[in-house]
């Protein structure tokens, strides 16, 4: 496949298609999170009573930032692949919408063969951008 053969095994690049899978059906999941953990904005109250701090930060709105950050990090690594390639992984995975395999095939205008061909070099890409490989 595109000439990483060479560098990789043949199970390399599968488990780094596999994992680059996972990693992309995370954002939908991530999406969801989001919207579920957005932490509620309220006004500080002021008083002249001396309180002791507690020492933790807002841990709700630290997990709302690493959601937004691992999502931040995927759209990037998305947008690092070719042109094409960076098309279809939107499509399939970053798209509200969710396509049936020849939906996405008909959108690019390739044949499903040839749409899973790409595919499978986006995913390679993205293992690439993301650190997978």
């Amino acid at each position: 496949m595109d000439g990483l053969g060479l560098l990789y095994s043949d199970d390399e690049v599968s488990k780094a298609i596999d994992e680059s899978k996972k990693v992309l059906r995370k954002y939908r999941q991530l999406k969801i999170a989001k919207k579920l953990k957005m932490p509620s904005v309220k006004s500080p109250t002021f008083s002249d009573m001396p309180r002791g701090g507690s020492g933790i930060g807002d841990t709700a709105l630290d997990k709302y930032m690493d959601v937004i950050s691992q999502m931040q990090q995927i759209e990037r690594c998305v947008a690092r692949c070719e042109l094409l390639e960076s098309i279809i992984l939107q499509h399939k995975y970053l798209d509200d919408t969710d396509y049936s395999q020849w939906q996405l095939a008909d959108k690019t205008g390739y044949s499903v063969r040839q749409y899973h061909n790409y595919l499978n070099r986006a995913y390679l890409q993205f293992a690439t951008a993301y650190g997978i490989l």
